[in-house]
């Protein structure tokens, strides 16, 4: 079997490289909206799925998609990629010396199994003054990461006090699950 993996994510093929996995990166544009009455921590999930689900069509027998979304959940409000630096940094205040869940979605498909779940890790962060929020956005950017950070940045090494769970989850794909998950693809190392 061929993997595909569905991710611009270079995190996302840092970690499938990191498991010792061979695969081609493609990517389709989907829309990254919901139904209403999506449970909240489903959100990911039904995401990774519409991402999959967009390939079925032009897959070959031979290949199987995995694809991923990730979230980060307050207090039940949704923290997905800020579009701006304002944004980062309203999301980097509402964590700072919180307890927040990182949420991954994934979809592993091929035209004859699926394998859908989703993974939560808790991440507990230290109280953050506002200029070490504004030094981590104006530095890293972080743009492209749901809340507005990455764990395997400075605001990991200095502001995250505790992980409840997948560490990889939290950097954008809980790979030991999807290891375990491709073996059930026939896919082995």
């Amino acid at each position: 079997m061929k993997i595909i993996l569905a991710s611009g994510s270079p995190r996302r093929s840092d970690l499938m490289q990191m498991a010792g996995f061979t695969f081609e990166v493609r990517v389709k544009n989907t829309p990254e909206t919901h139904p209403e009455g999506v449970i909240t921590e489903d959100i990911p999930l039904h995401l990774a799925e519409r991402k999959a689900s967009a390939f079925l069509d032009e897959i070959s027998d031979e290949e199987v998609i995995v694809a991923a979304d990730t979230i980060v959940v307050l207090d039940g409000k949704v923290f997905e990629k800020p579009q701006h630096r304002e944004e980062a940094m309203v999301m980097l205040t509402a964590l700072s010396g919180q307890t927040h869940k990182v949420v991954t979605g994934v979809c592993l498909l091929s035209k004859e199994k699926k394998i859908a779940f989703r993974e939560e890790t808790k991440v507990t962060f230290n109280a953050l003054s506002a200029s070490e929020i504004a030094n981590y956005v104006d530095t890293y950017k972080p743009y492209d990461k749901a809340g507005a950070y990455a764990c395997q940045e400075w605001i990991g090494a200095v502001a995250i006090a505790k992980f409840e769970g997948d560490y990889f989850n939290v950097v954008g794909l809980p790979i030991n699950k999807v290891y375990q998950c491709l073996k059930e693809f026939g896919i082995n190392n």
